[in-house]
């Protein structure tokens, strides 16, 4: 049984602190991720060679990904995710804290790209909501709240509380029981792609100021096709 915060694989458990219920609400709220020719370049910050805009601020040291109409950068000992302990394979983007075996899911980022017609914003909030409240026992979700994003038109925010139940990792280890808080960003633009980003982590674990620096670092772009953005290091 697939439990909030995991995916099934065979029998263990993908060790991710990220709802289930929240991907498969993605089709819902109109981000359900790239096709499978999507690819993601990342470069070291100091390598990056584009700035999109003064807006964009990458942390110096950080890994500047490149994905289909957006950037983002991260902490550099975020990795992206082996195939085998992905959450959510549709997602343009999955990188986090490698799992070793820790006793409770790491933290982990996903980037969610819709090239199709899709609602606006203020439809696609409470669709993604609505799935959230229905596909997780007991889950809390905070209030929204207003984000100025590089490129988008506009965005918002709001987090998730629920419980892990724990289980057995496809390493074959113990993850314990835990309170996963993850953050959904929405964002909307004039034209296409939209764009979702999530970030999730056991709660004691969930770093308010890397969420902030990754937050600021984002630049999306109009223009399904358009994959040339790059942000750059400000360090």
């Amino acid at each position: 049984m697939t439990r909030p915060g995991t995916m099934a694989l065979g029998r263990s458990v993908v060790a991710r602190c990220v709802a289930t219920a929240a991907v498969a609400a993605l089709g819902v709220a109109g981000l359900t991720g790239c096709d499978s020719e999507t690819q993601v370049r990342s470069q070291k910050a100091s390598e990056a060679t584009i700035v999109p805009t003064d807006r964009a601020k990458v942390p110096a040291g950080w890994t500047v990904h490149r994905g289909p109409g957006f950037t983002v950068a991260v902490p550099p000992e975020w990795k992206p995710m082996p195939d085998d302990q992905r959450a959510a394979p549709s997602a343009a983007l999955e990188v986090g804290v490698p799992f070793t075996g820790q006793p409770t899911s790491p933290a982990v980022f996903f980037a969610f790209v819709e090239r199709e017609q899709v609602g606006p914003l203020v439809y696609r909030e409470p669709l993604l909501r609505a799935q959230l409240e229905a596909g997780i026992p007991g889950v809390t979700l905070g209030d929204s709240t207003r984000i100025e994003i590089a490129g988008s038109s506009d965005a918002l925010y709001f987090d998730v509380l629920y419980e892990d139940e724990g289980g057995t990792s496809v390493l074959g280890t113990k993850l314990e029981p835990t309170v996963c808080r993850q953050r959904e960003l929405i964002i909307e633009t004039p034209g296409l792609p939209k764009y979702g980003f999530r970030y999730g982590a056991p709660q004691d674990q969930f770093d308010e100021q890397v969420w902030q620096q990754i937050a600021r670092s984002i630049v999306v772009t109009v223009g399904a096709d358009d994959t040339t953005t790059t942000a750059t290091s400000t360090g």
